[in-house]
């Protein structure tokens, strides 16, 4: 994929089948597909690009917590902010393998590849109920993602896109990676930082 602005990758890490990945462009139409694992998402961005993306979304925790349940300050706040579940929000050591292993490893794999790339969590399904009470045609046309989507790891890969170009170009400007409690890791500093997590709301 060569011109139509910066490019900007999204990811929904997963097991067989489930691993959602979204490249985004400005003037091309998004580029979406599922894919078994980290190595094949990987290949599918390194297929369709020249260049090294713009900034990364990756649907998965990319920091982790010692304390109980592996919670984070960040997960507290969206449950408090939106009035979300636990099941919808959940700790780290709430999540299937996939999820973790998965996104923690597309990101150190990105970076072999691409060692400047940013990068950012996101949630997109606490993003949809936030913004558009889980309606994702509103969802769409807000962000100007005029294209079909296959399953909800797609979308959902489409959607962390989004987080990364909005939040890298200073749109959504809270980043709740900031806000920590005593027992996380810091994502600006440890193996696999510098990690963000952008957020539209305060």
């Amino acid at each position: 994929m060569t011109g139509g602005g910066a490019p900007w990758v999204g990811a929904d890490p997963g097991g067989e089948g489930n691993f959602g990945i979204a490249i985004l462009t400005d003037s091309h139409e998004p580029q979406t597909l599922s894919v078994d694992c980290a190595d094949e998402a990987l290949a599918f961005v390194r297929a369709h690009l020249d260049r090294m993306p713009a900034g990364v979304g990756v649907d998965a925790p990319l920091w982790w917590s010692s304390g109980r349940s592996g919670d984070r300050s960040a997960d507290q706040w969206l449950r408090q902010r939106y009035g979300l579940p636990g099941g919808e929000v959940q700790a780290a050591n709430s999540l299937r393998g996939a999820a973790l292993t998965q996104g923690a490893m597309f990101v150190q794999r990105m970076r072999e590849i691409y060692p400047a790339v940013p990068v950012t969590e996101s949630h997109p399904k606490a993003l949809l109920k936030a913004l558009t009470q889980g309606n994702w045609k509103a969802f769409a046309g807000r962000f100007g993602l005029n294209t079909a989507i296959s399953n909800d790891h797609e979308r959902d890969a489409l959607i962390a896109a989004v987080s990364a170009r909005e939040g890298f170009q200073g749109r959504w400007p809270h980043d709740l990676s900031i806000k920590r409690l005593p027992a996380e890791q810091d994502p600006s500093s440890y193996w696999l930082a510098p990690i963000h997590y952008f957020w539209p709301e305060q």
